[in-house]
């Protein structure tokens, strides 16, 4: 029925001469008409538009018409016919279309100075429209002139004053901030305390290797003469001698050097001091992983601080857009070209673009908070907490040749980690030894010389001296099984660190294929952006070419400025993330070298040597416990031809560096 309604209505159509739209596919109205979009050219009438007539996204009628939102009351019924310029329903309100002013086109360049004060978005008051002067963040509102490459956007950044930086404070350059940090950072100094807590155990295991030797005891002791006279000789008198001589002295003294040596305790103090040797020589790898790791933060935060600055400014000028666009479009209603509905969506659009601004600058202020405290740096006034530097930087993008097996293989040979975690293993190897010594004996062996006063003479100078040795030794026959559990619980704890090891390798080329893919996005983002921000300034200076010949119209420009600003924000983004990729990519390899020239201070000259000569990459791997050989992922005898020198890396770096400066 509905169908046939349908063609009787395009029929009679048809027959009146009148040319109407086809009902849409979609439409579900009892009467088959889908009444027009939500097009300005249907305020004062409903006709239908176009051959293709959607209904309303809101229309939710089953037995009535689909009808244009702004008519309020439309019951649904029979249509009587639809007629260009009138409306034949019966049950509809006759809509008058208003009588507008005829406003003279707008040709000259709308400035905020020359308009009227927008409309109130509040009950305070109007929207705040920029002026000559600076905000808050110490930038100029000029909308006029943005700037028109990444690059600039970015050393427009460095002008802007986040609030929180002391006065006259000290210029920080990455260099400066990446010493500093090497100097004051709280995890490596931990990590420099942990190498000389490990030296300490291994001098003090080391120690039962070697001979004891002290005073055994020295003892002087009085006792009262009678209790001495209880203990008198029998009373045969010596020629020569008196009673009284030969009783016994109530004073005494005896004193006993002695040497004492280990023996046989089954090697077990021998894998002891073995297993502390690996043990110090794994808080050296530790320090240097925390090198690289304190590095690679440094870096990415201190960029991250560039990376905001430049958001903030923007943000800022795209906020000032928006308060032009609204200034512009409130000109426009008032001149009665456009509808109240432009002026409230510029509003809109304004208070949208607010809270980008204001993270922005939060993002700041936290990203110097931040650096502050990595790099290990008190604040000079505790009255007054404010930021003792400013950050002086760029996003230079200065792209290096990486080989991803090349960068795999010096991975594996350089990274500090997968030492550690191969010094673990030789560790519980040593535990193991030392906890099979339960089942057997030791044996220990000591000497001397003992000197103790004669006790029949009233006289303490009179001595008794002489040497003494011996030995001593135990044996545990049986020990409730501890020695067993024990050897068990280090086995198992030497498979635990050997599936850490592997994993590690794992973990560490996953590292080095992330940091890479992490590059080549980036490389390839600011490739492509680059594109667009060549795009959008190309479609800004038609945008004005267009408005200054009178053919266009100040809201083409604002919107061509927004879009420009949008696509240099995404080109930092992708700067931002190359830095931040080649950070994490040099602390995978082990690579930041370039900055060991700065760690001098906090270790004395010995530390320094041992850091050097452990962490040397001349030094061949250990060999694993003989029954994990088989399964070692990195024996000893691979070598790789392709591994990345540092020196290389640093060359590169700044050849590409150079040549930036050069194009």
């Amino acid at each position: 029925m509905k169908t046939s309604l349908k063609y009787i209505m395009a029929f009679c159509a048809m027959g009146t001469g009148v040319l109407l739209a086809q009902p849409a596919q979609n439409d579900q109205s009892q009467i088959g008409l889908s009444v027009g979009t939500q097009a300005s050219t249907q305020s004062g009438t409903n006709n239908p538009i176009g051959v293709s007539n959607q209904p309303t996204s809101v229309d939710q009628s089953v037995s009535g018409a689909s009808v244009l939102p702004s008519l309020a009351t439309n019951p649904p019924a029979p249509p009587q016919g639809l007629y260009a310029g009138t409306n034949a329903f019966t049950n509809l309100p006759s809509i008058t279309p208003p009588n507008l002013p005829k406003a003279t086109p707008i040709t000259n360049v709308i400035t905020p100075s020359s308009l009227l004060g927008p409309l109130p978005t509040t009950a305070t008051g109007p929207v705040a429209m920029p002026t000559t002067g600076t905000n808050s963040f110490g930038l100029v509102n000029n909308v006029t002139n943005i700037p028109l490459t990444a690059e600039a956007l970015a050393k427009a950044g460095q002008a802007v004053i986040p609030g929180v930086i002391a006065k006259n404070a000290r210029k920080l350059t990455i260099n400066d901030a990446v010493q500093i940090a090497l100097e004051k950072n709280p995890q490596i100094l931990t990590a420099i305390s942990s190498i000389r807590q490990a030296s300490g155990n291994y001098i003090s295991v080391r120690s039962g290797l070697l001979p004891q030797l002290g005073v055994q005891q020295g003892v002087y002791s009085w006792i009262e003469p009678q209790l001495a006279n209880g203990q008198q000789p029998p009373k045969t008198v010596v020629a020569g001698t008196s009673y009284s001589s030969a009783l016994a002295n109530n004073q005494s003294w005896n004193i006993s050097f002695q040497g004492t040596q280990l023996l046989y305790d089954g090697w077990k103090t021998a894998a002891n001091t073995k297993a502390a040797k690996f043990s110090e020589q794994i808080q050296y790898y530790n320090l240097r992983q925390t090198i690289d790791a304190t590095i690679s933060t440094v870096i990415q935060q201190f960029y991250q601080v560039v990376l905001d600055r430049a958001l903030v400014v923007a943000n800022e000028q795209q906020v000032a857009l928006y308060q032009t666009q609204v200034t512009d479009q409130q000109s426009r209603y008032d001149a009665g070209t456009v509808p109240r509905f432009n002026v409230l969506q510029a509003q809109v659009q304004l208070a949208n673009a607010m809270p980008p601004l204001i993270q922005a600058k939060n993002n700041l202020r936290i990203a110097l908070f931040t650096l502050v405290t990595t790099i290990g740096l008190n604040y000079p006034n505790i009255q007054n907490i404010e930021v003792p530097f400013d950050v002086v930087g760029s996003l230079d993008y200065s792209p290096r040749k990486i080989d991803s097996n090349a960068s795999i293989h010096t991975a594996l040979e350089r990274n500090p980690q997968l030492k550690a975690e191969r010094q673990n293993i030789l560790v519980a190897a040593q535990q193991i030894t030392a906890a099979i010594a339960g089942w057997l004996p030791t044996i220990k062996a000591n000497a001397g010389y003992q000197i103790e006063s004669y006790n029949y003479t009233h006289t303490l100078t009179q001595t008794v001296e002489g040497w003494f040795a011996g030995a001593t030794g135990t044996w545990a026959i049986f020990d409730g099984l501890a020695t067993y559990g024990n050897v068990k619980q280090a086995k198992a704890t030497m498979m635990s660190y050997k599936t850490a090891y592997d994993n590690g390798v794992r973990q560490v080329i996953l590292q080095v294929q992330q940091a890479i893919s992490n590059l080549r996005e980036a490389q390839e983002t600011i490739e492509s952006q680059k594109a667009t921000v060549e795009q959008a300034v190309e479609a800004l200076r038609l945008a004005r070419e267009r408005l200054d010949a009178g053919a266009g119209v100040q809201l083409d420009v604002i919107n061509a400025q927004v879009q420009l600003l949008q696509a240099q924000t995404a080109v930092l983004n992708a700067y931002y993330s190359y830095i931040q990729s080649m950070a994490q990519y040099d602390q995978a390899l082990s690579l930041n070298t370039q900055y060991e020239e700065f760690f001098n201070d906090p270790m004395n000259r010995w530390e320094r040597k041992r850091y050097k000569d452990i962490n040397s990459n001349h030094t061949t791997r250990p060999q694993l416990p003989r029954t994990l050989r088989s399964s070692d992922p990195v024996p000893p005898s691979t070598s790789f031809d392709d591994v990345i020198k540092s020196s290389t890396a640093r060359k590169q770096q700044s050849s590409a560096t150079s040549g930036k400066g050069n194009d």
